[in-house]
């Protein structure tokens, strides 16, 4: 295969994919932008425009952290940080990111008690903060949307459950920030981590953590470091505290945070209820598109996400690729529904009408063409 010459590119589909989203315009002039220095008087101001909007979103008290990453490694980061090596978690296993945050706590030497929850169905409360007690976990990790399924988890209650039983909960928000309501501070989430390319319509490459005031009390505790210079908190509170010029202890991708922000200000300047009433509407067109032509939703109808929809399709393996023809890429399923779903993603420039009945129309058809 001959080398492609990145600044002359193939035709690309439009993406519907469970994340990344397609930019807007305008934070694509952002991101085209010529680059500046990551540390002065004006970088500063421009990070820490971006880290308050961040917080607005979240409605966080404590500055979040917008680090280099990913999502992922914003969730080793909250691990390490919140987390002694042999403490006891419980982990609801919500579909691929649940069993993700599982590994995550392993690989993090902790010990992990982990409750299987039914696909398209929400995560009991009552039995994470019972098996919280039962085991005498530190802490409770759930994700808001689990991008398998596109189920939206009832993290506030799971927060209140969590406290009750003397633990903390750490949110895998990376497929919901953004597009659904999630308050840190009302919610009194301890820890929630997110990225940038979903629901704050940027792209890959920045990971976001939050912590709420029980989450930070556990940073402050910690009887030893994380075994990470780069994702120590405190080295980044330290920076933030001691370097005014230069906030954070590695080089930022400056045009990362600055499409960032400009992505944030069109939200904000929208307000986020109102932004995520919009994409809730556009879901459910979506789905009830995709139901009219025989395809159901995984999740369970009070608990459907904003940003994706799952449903089932014994014909998935031929949909993908025969959308994808029509010049619209859109996801298939992850395990264990790997070849029994597709998965459409609601962000960025494409989440509109009209790309989503372009996506049902496209998928009507393939359903036609291709024998079942």
């Amino acid at each position: 295969m001959e080398p492609i010459d990145p600044r002359h590119l193939p035709p690309m589909p439009d993406l519907m994919i469970a994340g990344p989203g397609q930019l807007h315009d305008d934070d694509l002039g952002v991101l085209g932008e010529q680059l500046i220095a990551h540390y002065g008087d004006v970088w500063v101001q421009l990070h820490n425009d971006t880290v308050n909007a961040v917080g607005r979103l979240l409605n966080c008290t404590d500055p979040p952290y917008v680090i280099p990453g990913t999502g992922t490694t914003c969730l080793d980061a909250a691990v390490m940080n919140l987390f002694e090596p042999g403490e006891t978690v419980v982990v609801a296993r919500t579909g691929f990111f649940g069993e993700r945050l599982h590994e995550v706590a392993e690989a993090n030497r902790l010990t992990v008690v982990p409750i299987e929850v039914p696909l398209g169905e929400p995560a009991d409360p009552v039995l994470l903060g019972e098996a919280a007690a039962k085991s005498n976990a530190a802490g409770v990790f759930v994700t808001h949307v689990e991008t398998s399924t596109g189920v939206r988890h009832p993290i506030e209650e799971i927060a209140r459950a969590a406290h009750s039983a003397g633990a903390i909960v750490v949110v895998d928000g990376i497929a919901s920030v953004g597009g659904e309501l999630c308050d840190v501070h009302g919610w009194e989430l301890d820890c929630l981590v997110s990225s940038t390319q979903k629901g704050m319509e940027s792209p890959p490459g920045l990971g976001i953590l939050a912590l709420g005031t029980r989450g930070r009390a556990r940073v402050e505790l910690m009887k030893e470091r994380p075994p990470s210079w780069y994702l120590d908190l405190k080295r980044w509170d330290w920076y933030r505290e001691n370097w005014p010029w230069h906030p954070h202890p590695v080089t930022m991708p400056t045009p990362l945070v600055l499409t960032l922000l400009s992505s944030l200000n069109r939200i904000l300047a929208v307000g986020i209820e109102e932004w995520a009433a919009q994409r809730a509407r556009l879901a459910q067109r979506c789905r009830e598109g995709l139901q009219s032509i025989g395809l159901e939703p995984v999740a369970r109808a009070d608990v459907q996400s904003n940003m994706v929809v799952a449903a089932y399709a014994d014909d998935a393996t031929t949909i993908v690729p025969f959308v994808l023809g029509e010049g619209i890429q859109i996801s298939g399923g992850l395990a264990p529904l790997a070849g029994k779903t597709i998965r459409i993603g609601l962000m960025g420039r494409t989440a509109n009408e009209e790309m989503v009945d372009r996506v049902v129309d496209a998928v009507a058809r393939a359903r036609k063409e291709s024998p079942r």
